[in-house]
């Protein structure tokens, strides 16, 4: 069945396993909707769900393989902790398939958050699916002290959660009645201010894009008052909001277990939560 609606998807490195496990079952249980928006690994997960690819998220976050590991913690001062190339070329590519063809065929329209650097400010880019080509993703996931900028058109970009890490606005532009976001937090959960350490580690790396660095330092506020708008907002049914409901796990956590567990968190909760979500629809659709 597929809605005109829009669903947001929050980033969170490998917390969004979590919300693979959420999309996995919607996608089970065949409930697609016309808008998706994803925000670093939140684009990852919403091309997936776009292509109709169920367990493709899970398994390019799960590794339980030696050699498909992207992650080396040792590489913080090249700003490589991510292997790039290895998620968004050899992953797609070979390990864990792409279909783009079912993207291009399921139609769904798809908004990859990214940060300007020149600018400071979010943008939302397209995948280049005809050409197989996964930068837009690659860009909205470059984390600061963990992957290098990517330029797109002579254009530098950085993660898209640093301007902007739940676009609801480009939902209300968009227009759909239904608007459905995937968080990555608990309810309660309060961003803290930035690490001195990191803020000056990442005056450093984006010592050239002043107004990145701004954006940057700026993300704990406008991350909170954005949950706190969304806190209004779910009182009156307006938008609906699943979230874990557990500690979550660490953005660059490695342990299947750990993962695993998340990710089953992340299904059974869209589970027992699917008849209020229906309910959610047909009143949103009757209005």
């Amino acid at each position: 069945m597929n809605y005109k609606g829009t669903v947001i998807l929050e980033g969170g490195a490998n917390r969004g396993v979590f919300t693979a496990g959420v999309l996995d079952f919607l996608m089970e249980k065949d409930i697609y909707f016309s808008n998706i928006i994803g925000v670093s690994a939140g684009s990852c997960n919403g091309i997936n769900y776009a292509s109709h690819q169920k367990g493709r998220s899970k398994k390019s976050i799960i590794i339980d393989k030696k050699e498909n590991k992207y992650i080396n913690k040792n590489k913080i001062i090249s700003n490589n902790i991510l292997d790039m190339n290895k998620l968004f070329v050899t992953f797609p590519q070979e390990t864990f398939p792409f279909d783009y063809s079912s993207f291009i065929k399921n139609g769904h329209d798809v908004d990859i958050a990214v940060t300007n650097c020149i600018s400071g400010e979010c943008e939302y880019l397209k995948l280049d699916a005809k050409n197989k080509n996964l930068e837009s993703c690659r860009a909205s996931c470059s984390m600061p002290l963990a992957a290098p900028i990517v330029k797109i058109n002579s254009i530098a970009y950085i993660d898209g959660s640093v301007s902007n890490s739940i676009p609801l606005e480009r939902a209300y532009e968009i227009g759909n009645k239904i608007i459905i976001i995937i968080l990555t937090q608990k309810k309660g959960y309060i961003k803290k201010e930035n690490n001195l350490i990191a803020e000056k580690l990442v005056k450093w790396q984006y010592k050239d894009y002043p107004n990145a660095i701004e954006s940057y330092n700026k993300r704990p506020k406008r991350y909170n008052n954005k949950l706190n708008e969304i806190s209004e907002l779910e009182k009156n049914d307006s938008i609906f909001v699943i979230r874990p409901e557990v500690d979550t796990i660490s953005h660059l956590e490695e342990k299947v277990s750990v993962l695993t567990e998340f990710y089953n968190h992340g299904y059974g909760l869209m589970n027992r939560r699917y008849a209020e979500l229906q309910t959610y629809i047909q009143k949103k659709l009757k209005l």
